[in-house]
């Protein structure tokens, strides 16, 4: 009988088991012997993993000799050797079964001409599944550990401005690269530019990203939402369910406060592309909302001459009032700044809603325990079909098709569990309190140089609703501050 000799072990295992694909193949051969088979070819898989077929020109090669009927018999020396996934084994035993391939494993002494052989090969196969999954889900637990206590578990993609050598388990500043790093966030959070601008000044010099490329809006976005940058390492960046930040062992680059404030900055002006920045005067541009039609305040600047000189004075128009559909007055600057001063010095204390942010609480937590329970009956319906086809009761076209239908509903489930679950946002110390905003704007304020004003109200001032109130027998009119909205939720 025409037999195949398949042999596969991966890199690992024959360096951390002491498996010899030359040994598999001499007791195979020797076995061969004995039974007065042939040997038709010798087929072998080496340094790759047996978790799927696709990727083994071996396996794949044995496959379309047999489809062509020079191979009748497989023989292996243990069916994890063949593969290690439940789903390939399927589809190797019915490939087997349909082109008239015999099958024997050496180890687990298996005859798929039996009915009883052929179920026996499916147990084995579905613990050879479970066996792969608990070593990935091992490999998995250790990376996280290791971030949770903060290496760095990055090979390949180590972040601009560090650099790790073989063997090294913490990451160590890289200098040069790490005077950029500080350059990118003094540039973006003290001299007010704009990502894209940042990129231009570091190709125009010649700096090189970490790959080599140029730089781009997207490239400085990532230096400055690093936390590696501030003294941090984070997991699992691609999904949301298993991400987090913790304290890493690692040098800072920069400021915990330089991060948070970068990170406010970038928030603030996602999806806005703004081609002028606003001066230094104007640096309530952009945060004024008209309180009588919600639209935005725009900057104006006013022209007089008094006594020979040209002088400017800037103010905000309600862009409503520019079409006639809205009557609120202008506004100048000192007198919103002396409104501000006024709001701030009264703003009330906010106390949370304990109650009914338990309440929100417990509802969550028995929708997602409800979510949860509906999981498990899948998981058990899958159970049910598999128990069906390994015994014979159901066909392998049936098993798949209802695992996709529970696979989908599953999936869908996950999505739901993910979209209610609540996150717990990480703590920076350099975000402001209100009470430490309102308190901060009537100490400091005045003493604020335009830039510095500009820089403040980015970072800590999100929105500010604003009415001037016409008065009998004056022009400016009263100002008031309807609402402050603050880049903070505390």
């Amino acid at each position: 009988m025409e037999t195949a000799i398949y042999g596969r072990v991966s890199t690992e295992e024959q360096a951390l088991e002491g498996y010899s694909i030359r040994g598999q193949v001499e007791k195979l051969k020797s076995y061969i012997s004995a039974k007065s088979w042939s040997v038709f070819d010798v087929y072998l898989d080496e340094g790759i993993s047996g978790k799927n077929i696709t990727e083994r020109p071996a396996i794949n090669r044995m496959i379309e000799d047999i489809k062509t009927g020079h191979v009748k018999n497989v023989l292996i020396f243990k069916l994890d050797r063949l593969t290690r996934s439940v789903g390939d084994l399927v589809y190797l035993i019915d490939l087997f079964k349909q082109y008239g391939c015999a099958f024997n494993s050496l180890s687990e002494s298996i005859d798929t001409s039996t009915a009883s052989g052929r179920m026996f090969i499916k147990i084995i196969g579905i613990f050879a599944e479970f066996e792969r999954e608990n070593i990935g889900e091992r490999v998995r637990l250790g990376r996280e550990r290791k971030a949770r206590e903060g290496y760095t578990i990055a090979t390949h993609h180590i972040s601009y401005g560090y650099q790790r050598g073989q063997g090294e388990k913490v990451q160590t500043i890289n200098k040069k690269e790490a005077a950029v790093v500080q350059r990118i966030y003094d540039m973006y959070l003290k001299d007010n530019k704009s990502l894209s601008g940042i990129a231009c000044i570091l190709n125009a010099e010649n700096i090189p990203t970490k790959s080599g490329s140029i730089w781009n809006s997207g490239t400085v976005r990532a230096v400055l939402s690093n936390c590696n940058n501030a003294g941090y390492v984070r997991y699992s960046t691609e999904n949301p369910e298993r991400f987090f930040e913790a304290d890493g062992k690692h040098k800072a680059i920069i400021t915990e406060e330089e991060f948070t404030a970068a990170k406010i900055l970038m928030e603030k002006n996602k999806g806005v592309s703004p081609t002028r920045k606003p001066v230094d005067e104007n640096y309530f541009a952009g945060l004024l909302y008209c309180g009588v039609c919600g639209r935005k305040f725009v900057t104006q600047t006013t022209v007089k001459h008094r006594k020979g000189e040209k002088q400017t004075q800037n103010g905000f128009k309600c862009l409503g009032q520019m079409v006639n559909a809205c009557k609120a007055k202008q506004l100048t600057v000192p007198k919103l700044e002396k409104a501000l001063l006024a709001y701030f010095a009264n703003i009330p204390e906010i106390e949370p809603d304990t109650e009914k942010d338990e309440q929100a609480k417990r509802e969550t937590a028995a929708r997602i325990e409800a979510l949860q329970n509906k999981i498990n009956s899948l998981d058990s319906k899958e159970k049910e079909v598999l128990d069906l086809y390994i015994e014979d009761n159901a066909t392998l076209a049936e098993y798949r098709s209802v695992k996709e239908k529970l696979d989908v509903e599953r999936v869908n489930i996950l999505a739901e569990i993910q979209r209610i679950t609540p996150t717990e946002p990480k703590a920076y110390k350099g975000i402001m309190t209100q009470e430490e905003i309102a308190l901060t704007f009537c100490k400091e304020w005045q003493s604020y140089t335009g830039k510095e004003k500009r820089q403040f109200l980015v970072n800590h001032i999100n929105k500010i609703v604003v009415i001037n109130q016409p008065l009998p027998g004056t022009i400016q009119g009263k100002y008031e501050i309807v609402d402050v909205a603050y880049n903070t939720n505390t």
